[in-house]
């Protein structure tokens, strides 16, 4: 079985760690996981970064890119 840090682990999250944003191309509602990097709108296809990109401990733990699937640090990197 494998096991998920707390961090990334929902059962942990806040009400607020799950939000709407509003594409910039179409103003369509986009669902975002606080550890969503980006995500595509559903009604025009555009990318919407997260505004609020939370990875908690993945900002320093060696394990970070197999427990997201992605460097957050390449990420904040390219901001």
């Amino acid at each position: 079985m494998k096991t998920m840090c707390p961090g990334q682990d929902t059962r942990y999250w806040r009400p607020g760690d799950i939000f709407n944003v509003s594409c910039a191309s179409c103003g369509s509602e986009v669902e975002f996981f606080k550890d969503d990097a980006k995500r595509r709108c559903r009604k025009c296809g555009a990318e919407v970064q997260n505004p609020r990109l939370s990875v908690g401990c993945a900002q320093w733990c060696e394990h970070a890119k197999e427990c997201l699937g992605y460097d957050p640090a390449a990420i904040k990197k390219s901001r």
